[in-house]
């Protein structure tokens, strides 16, 4: 390989990394808006992504229950549509930002 084409293999991938992280980037920036809307949002205990979209559709899920039933579903309801499929630790703060103990919501 000449040293020309090894210049330019370098350049390429040196934009890929750039338009790679800018995406990134962006991806986290949304993933941050998002959590501030999903119950539990806290400062301190940040979800993880896959944390964050599933809790985000168990919410969207649970919005859609309540505008098609015409119904606020009971506390412990709300709360165990919100953990379906989330981890004990994502239960745990879903629990506490509802004033529920955790136990309630296990299976």
């Amino acid at each position: 390989m000449t040293e020309e084409r090894v210049k330019k293999l370098k350049v390429r991938r040196s934009k890929a990394n750039t338009r790679e992280r800018n995406r990134m980037h962006g991806l986290n920036e949304a993933l941050e808006v998002l959590r501030e809307y999903v119950p539990c949002y806290s400062k301190t205990q940040k979800l993880s992504k896959i944390e964050t979209l599933r809790l985000a559709r168990n919410y969207i899920s649970s919005l859609a229950g309540i505008l098609k039933n015409g119904v606020k579903p009971d506390t412990i309801t709300f709360a165990k549509t919100l953990t379906d499929g989330l981890s004990q630790n994502t239960m745990n703060l879903v629990a506490g930002s509802l004033q529920l103990n955790p136990r309630t919501l296990m299976p």
